[in-house]
C-alpha cells in the first residue's frame, strides 16, 4: 500500500466516509462535540449516545466494541 493510501493519513471525514458503507461492522467510532456535550457513535449504525465528556464516550465505545469489560 502506498503511503498516500494509508487510512491513518486520511482526514477524519474521509476515513468515516470510506468505512460507513461497510454494512454493520464496528470499523470506526467517533466522539464529537455537540452543543456543550459529546455524541459518541459507531459506523455499525446501531450505537449512538450523548455523553458529558469525551473520556466517557471513549469508555462506552470500548465497551460497545468489546475491547473493554462492562
Amino acid at each position: 500500500m502506498a503511503d498516500d493510501e494509508n487510512a491513518l493519513h486520511e482526514k477524519p471525514l474521509e476515513f468515516f466516509a470510506s468505512i460507513v458503507n461497510t454494512g454493520g461492522d464496528c470499523d470506526g467510532q467517533a466522539i464529537l462535540p455537540e452543543n456543550g456535550h459529546f455524541r459518541a457513535w459507531c459506523t455499525c449504525g446501531n450505537w449512538s449516545v450523548k455523553v458529558d465528556d469525551s473520556d466517557e464516550g471513549l469508555r462506552l465505545a470500548r465497551i460497545h466494541t468489546g475491547s473493554a469489560p462492562h
